[in-house]
Order: C-alpha cells, then structure tokens, then sequence
C-alpha cells in the first residue's frame, strides 16, 4: 500500500498548483488524476485567461447566467469577498509566477463596445461598477473606438476601455503542465491513469481505493474539477452542491490574428457576450454563448451555436470570414450552486480532513493566493509545515523551434540532429520538441500537442498527425494502432493494414 501525508485528487490547475505549493515544505504529496496527462478536464478547456478590472468585471455579468433569473448583478460585492483572492492572483502571477515557470503570455488591453440599446446599458452598468471601486477605466466615443480598432462595426455606439490592468492571454494547458512539472522536480508523485474508487478509515488514516490499489493518507483534497461532486458524495463529505454549463468557442486561423489588437467585446446579457480575443498563438478566439446542461461532462457541439456566436462576433468586426475558421469545440464551466461567486475552499464537516476545493472562473487567475490561504488551512488542521531547503521554483519549457533566432536553431540542431527535422509545418514543431514532450511525460496526441502545438495549426493535424503517431508509439516502444487522441477510447487507428485483410478475408468480402 502506497502512502502520503497528503493525497490530491485531480490533475487540473487547483490540484496541480496545490502540489507545488506543498512541494516547497517537508510534506510527502501524491496527485491521482484518472486520465492519461494533466490538464485534460475543465482546465484545458478554459480561456486561459489570467485577469482584473474590467475583465472581471465583464466576467461577472457573463456569470449572470447561473443567479436565479438571470439578471446582471447590481453590484460586484459577492465577488470581491475572500479577501480579494481574484487580485491577488493577478498581482502574483505578474510579479513571479510567469518568471519562475516560463509560461509564455500575451498582455492585452480590454475593449468592451456597445452596438445596441441594450449593450448600451450593460456598459454603462459596468463603468458605474468600475466608478464605485475606484478602478480605472476610461470611457470612448464612437471615434475613439474606431481609432484604436478600425475594423470594430461601424456601428459601434460607445467604449469601456482598461488599458492599465487588462489582462494575460495564456495557454492554460501549458499553465497546468508547467505547474505540475515543476511540483514532479521538487517531489511530488503524480499516478496519472489512476481513478479514485472508494474511500474508507483505518487506524486513523484515510484509505484511498483506486485503480491503481490503495493508498494510505492523513488529509485528502478534492480537486476533481467536474467530478468534484462526484467524488464527494463517494466519501461522504458533500454538503454542496454545483451548477454546469456549456461555453461554445471558434478558433480563427493566425492569418486574421492581428484583425484586432485588443480583448473587444460586447456584452449582450448573462451567458451572452461576443468576445474576440487575439491569443499569444496569432489566432483569433471567438466567443458568445453560455448554455446550462445537466451533464458535467458535455462537449457536444452544435452547428446552431456555431452560426449562432459566429454571426454575433460578425456584428463586432463585420469582415471576419468563415473560411477562416479552423476548430471549433465546446466546454465544461462549474459553479456553486449556493453563489456563482464562489470559490468553495472548505472542510467536509463529516471530515475535518477531506478538504473539497471547486473553483469557479477566473480560477487560473485566482488559484495562486486560494492556494496559499488552502495549505493554511491545512496547517490549522494539524499538516506539520516545514520549509525545505532545496525546493527549486523554476522550470523551463520545451524550446520552442517557430520563435527562435537562426543563430539559436543552428545550436540546438547542433545538439541535437531531430531540431532540424520540421514535424508539423502549420506550426514549425520539430521532431525534437516532439521527442522531448515525450521524455516530459507526453503519452497520447492531445499530451504532445499541449507541450508542443503540433497539430493546432491550419491543418488541425492532418499532415503532422500520422508523423506524430509514428514517433509516440518508436519513442514509447508500443504498436501504431496502442496510441491514442486523449487516453482510452480514442484509439487512433483500430488495426494494421495486413491484420484487416485477414479480418476482410475471414468475412469472405
């Protein structure tokens, strides 16, 4: 039986930030994460947004959806309780998170414009809002809008501008996995294709059942993302209970990036707003729709949502083109059902050790300081804290081959031969990057395009796809037809060519 002082439950950003959080004291952690790579659930889904101000402010309507009714706020104070946790995230992901783990970002002022009566008065709520807590904010005329964004309708009435706080445009699956590798450095396990089972106490301890076998524990964290809930009632330690809902997103190809310059959005109500957003890749995010579902774990899409938040974003910058859509995919969002503000960071009152932790957006954003006031909370409940004297807080990234100079290709070729063999041309990701998120831990397609992006471009993998299917199964040393898109049940190819015509030949076809 395996053991740790304390046992994490979910590979997405709050388990994978409380690891390295613990992993700078003298505390034995183990993470499980029942899929194949962290960041696979809620988190790689998100916005990868990392913001304040107006952009929380935007956020907070867009939020609205989960009130009973549906309507806006009438004021920001449900979200400004917690000791302003959303801020002081902001404020230690700029001054040392991005340094430390070499996560790369894209600061970006916010725009939110107003093409109708009734987006006209959501922006003026918000400057009200904005007025009232002091934070700065400027408003534009029509003019002035179509001077700093020209391609923005012309019907544009008026502006709410933040270009003193904006807000960091990230990759967020890169965000976990930079996180995550940097809390394996300073000693954390991580049981990855591991599913909690059960849960059970002996001697004191807490005993985890999992696929894996059981692991023996003092505390427990429940980071399960969208089976937080699931996972609670399991341990008989629920006493919440959560809302889900649906976010639809378009991502434009890198060939329109620069249509706009900033975050441009107009809010049109709760769950509603046509969002554009330039990210640090060069592509273009659109985003419109919040829809509320009954299954935490509803990724369908909708060829109506599409044309739907596609035609919206169209109103905002009327010359965007349909041709130039290349993915478009739909996610999970969660909320308490007690306060779509919430941040539930609690003890079960059945367990003063099992600590149920479900963090609603911006929680990226946020989870840097509910981390740090979580491993207090921990301590108040008797987890000995004792600073280590060689925990390491940096990490490097894979270097990326697109964006470095000639002079720094030819060394790394140098280095190493497969640099200079071009894998995914939509992205320029090489072989040697490939191979590397492999020694990282890259395990499946999705794992290696998180670290690498081979197969986000254009093409969406159809050229890079075969290529990197064939370097996974040489460098895991198993068969073609074991690799898969994103762990079981999604194989990518079901048989070798001669195993099927001997299938073909037993049917007598």
């Amino acid at each position: 039986m395996q053991e740790a002082q304390v046992l994490i439950i979910g590979g997405g950003a709050v388990g994978c930030m409380l690891a390295r959080e613990l992993s700078q004291y003298k505390v034995d952690v183990i993470l499980v994460e029942k899929m194949p790579d962290v960041s696979f659930g809620l988190s790689k889904a998100s916005n990868g947004y990392i913001y304040w101000g107006l952009m929380w402010q935007i956020s907070a309507v867009l939020k609205s959806i989960a009130l009973e009714g549906g309507e806006a706020p009438p004021s920001t104070a449900a979200g400004l309780k917690k000791e302003g946790w959303c801020r002081a995230g902001y404020e230690l992901w700029k001054s040392s998170l991005f340094a430390e783990l070499d996560i790369p970002y894209r600061w970006l002022p916010v725009l939110n414009v107003a093409t109708d009566d009734t987006e006209l008065k959501i922006l003026n709520l918000l400057e009200a809002q904005c007025k009232d807590l002091g934070w700065p904010n400027r408003r534009l005329k029509r003019e002035e809008v179509l001077s700093l964004e020209p391609n923005v309708t012309n019907k544009v009435i008026a502006g709410l501008y933040d270009d003193e706080w904006g807000f960091y445009s990230t990759y967020p699956w890169e965000t976990v996995i930079s996180v995550a590798e940097n809390a394996q450095q300073n000693g954390v396990k991580f049981m990855l294709n591991t599913e909690v089972t059960g849960f059970s106490h002996k001697g004191g301890f807490q005993i985890v059942e999992t696929t894996k076998g059981p692991i023996k524990t003092e505390f427990i964290i429940n980071a399960a993302g969208a089976d937080s809930l699931q996972v609670a009632k399991m341990a008989h330690a629920c006493d919440f209970s959560l809302q889900f809902f649906k976010a639809h997103l378009i991502i434009m190809d890198k060939r329109i990036g620069n249509i706009i310059n900033r975050f441009v959005g107009a809010l049109a109500g709760p769950g509603k707003v046509k969002g554009l957003c330039p990210m640090q890749s060069g592509n273009l995010l659109l985003s419109a729709i919040y829809t509320p579902t009954n299954m935490p774990h509803d990724l369908a899409t909708d060829k109506v949502y599409l044309d739907t938040m596609f035609s919206w974003c169209q109103e905002v910058v009327p010359s965007l083109s349909r041709r130039d859509i290349i993915a478009y995919h739909s996610v999970s969002r969660v909320y308490s059902a007690r306060d779509p503000e919430e941040f539930i960071v609690e003890f079960s009152p059945n367990n003063p050790r099992f600590m149920n932790m479900v963090f609603r957006m911006p929680g990226i954003s946020a989870a840097p300081a509910i981390i740090r006031d979580a491993v207090g909370m921990l301590a108040d409940h008797g987890l000995p804290l004792t600073k280590k004297g060689d925990f390491n807080p940096y990490r490097k990234r894979i270097p990326q081959f697109s964006t470095l100079s000639d002079e720094e290709r030819g060394k790394l070729i140098a280095q190493d031969p497969k640099y200079g063999h071009v894998v995914c041309r939509c992205e320029t990701v090489t072989e040697g990057e490939i191979v590397e998120a492999i020694r990282r831990g890259a395990t499946t397609l999705d794992g290696v395009k998180f670290r690498t992006r081979a197969g986000m471009g254009r093409c969406q993998g159809g050229f890079c796809g075969p290529r990197v299917v064939e370097i996974l199964a040489r460098e895991l040393n198993i068969k073609p037809t074991e690799v898969t898109k994103r762990g079981s049940g999604s194989r990518i190819l079901l048989h070798e060519t001669k195993e099927l015509s001997k299938v073909w030949e037993g049917a007598n076809l």
